[in-house]
């Protein structure tokens, strides 16, 4: 804990580690040279005791090897739903090649590919550029 005193011209508080107890430092405020005071022992308050009934916090135990060598679940894998129980499976037509009773994946929803994507954003940011030129020539035309 640093030791709090006050400089003796400006009575600017200061705080000071216990290592530079009665060296000279600078205030920082007024510039002049003022003496550390040495601490004042801390016999006004006793040391605080924990109640042995309440547990300690989780950061502040020392167990933390024991916690730390708990063993994970045994078998953290969840097992393999069955091929017809997915929500989103479809057969897919023979005439590709692919035997009818494999299944094929296709995600529900809109699905775009990387390029049908960058040229909708294109757009969307074209739309955009374009509304606020219309707006702009109507504020300048009604406005002006």
């Amino acid at each position: 804990m640093p030791i709090r005193f006050r400089c003796h011209h400006c009575n600017q508080l200061m705080g000071i580690a216990r290592r530079k107890a009665g060296t000279m430092v600078q205030c920082p405020t007024c510039h002049a040279q003022v003496q550390v005071p040495q601490p004042e022992p801390d016999d006004k308050a006793p040391p605080a005791q924990q109640i042995p009934d309440a547990p300690a916090p989780l950061f502040e135990r020392s167990d933390f090897e024991a916690l730390l060598q708990n063993p994970v679940a045994e078998d953290p894998i969840a097992p393999a739903l069955p091929a017809s129980s997915l929500p989103f499976a479809t057969k897919a037509p023979s005439s590709f090649g692919t035997p009818s009773s494999q299944l094929r994946l296709r995600p529900s929803g809109l699905v775009l590919s990387p390029i049908q994507a960058t040229w909708l954003t294109v757009g969307v940011i074209g739309l955009i550029a374009l509304a606020f030129g219309a707006g702009l020539l109507v504020g300048y035309w009604m406005g002006g």
